[in-house]
């Protein structure tokens, strides 16, 4: 019960705390141990990590499903939320930046292993969502963001980050339970919840001051559309992947990753495009709830598979 509850209520803890008192939060941010924390994520998923993955017909076919929904049309349906919340254009311009960005180096993997699922999908989804995601991002976000709106990817600088916090500790951790032939003790298992509850506890407490001088009624308008939009992406990896008989574990690990987004890539590229400021918002808030959301449907997720 402990371990299954364990992410959820750590989740809601770290966020809270961030509101009501930031300042140790802040200080942790400080501290720059973002980077570290992944790779203690990917190094022990890829360490606890005894699925199998078969890369066959139906696997491609779910996989590109997938890339076709969280790459390609979820930018169009946050331009097409954005109009229909009329959202300011800073803030319309953060949701959609936010909807067009990759998975989640972290989290997605975390929820996909609390949940059940195929943690080796899920890591297989992140890494491969990414690599498309560099190519892809300077070619979609000039279609859906105004006329003359420059857009600078280093693919390169991403593609060295997700080969040193993603891709070598995943592996490493593999390579460490062959040699060892050792599982991790029962502790262990919750180093990877735990980091993500740390690297939420940091951002949100850094961004709490910003959050709460943001105009109520812009603030609920994208707030409504982050929500509309990772349900329907949601949705979308769930029934997508089903269309091509996928396994419950499997659609699970497309669930948890393919409908995630990753904030630091999206505020990168606020800030290249000259749209931080109000853009940023709408961003942290689709962070926020998706947090929050994938965190309590993982542990239901889990309570109802340990009963059956």
């Amino acid at each position: 019960m402990f371990k299954k509850l364990f992410l959820p209520v750590g989740m809601l803890v770290a966020v809270a705390l961030a509101f009501i008192v930031p300042e140790p939060g802040i200080w942790f941010k400080s501290l720059k141990l973002n980077n570290f924390l992944i790779i203690a994520i990917f190094l022990v998923c890829g360490w606890q990590t005894t699925a199998d993955l078969k890369f066959d017909r139906k696997f491609l076919l779910v996989f590109v499903t997938g890339a076709l929904i969280t790459l390609i049309a979820a930018p169009f349906a946050g331009w097409g939320i954005a109009k229909g919340f009329h959202l300011d254009p800073l803030s319309a311009a953060g949701l959609m930046v936010i909807a067009a960005m990759p998975p989640t180096l972290s989290s997605g993997v975390v929820m996909t292993g609390t949940a059940g699922g195929n943690t080796l999908l899920a890591m297989t989804v992140t890494i491969g969502y990414s690599f498309i995601g560099v190519f892809i991002l300077p070619v979609i976000l000039p279609l859906v963001l105004p006329e003359g709106t420059e857009i600078v990817v280093k693919p390169w600088k991403m593609l060295l980050d997700l080969a040193l916090l993603v891709i070598l500790p995943a592996v490493s951790g593999v390579g460490l339970r062959l040699l060892t032939k050792k599982k991790l003790p029962a502790w262990g298992g919750h180093i990877p919840s735990l980091c993500v509850i740390l690297l939420v506890w940091g951002f949100f407490s850094a961004a709490s001051a910003d959050m709460l001088k943001f105009p109520a009624g812009t603030l609920l308008a994208a707030a409504a559309g982050s929500l509309l939009l990772h349900v329907a992406l949601m949705a979308g990896m769930w029934y997508g992947s089903a269309l091509f008989k996928a396994d419950v574990p499997e659609r699970k690990a497309m669930l948890f990753t393919g409908a995630s987004k990753t904030l630091t890539i999206a505020l990168a590229t606020l800030s290249i495009i000259g749209a931080s400021g109000t853009a940023v918002i709408p961003c942290m808030v689709f962070y926020f709830l998706q947090m929050l959301i994938d965190s309590a449907l993982a542990g239901k997720m889990a309570m109802k598979t340990q009963e059956k």
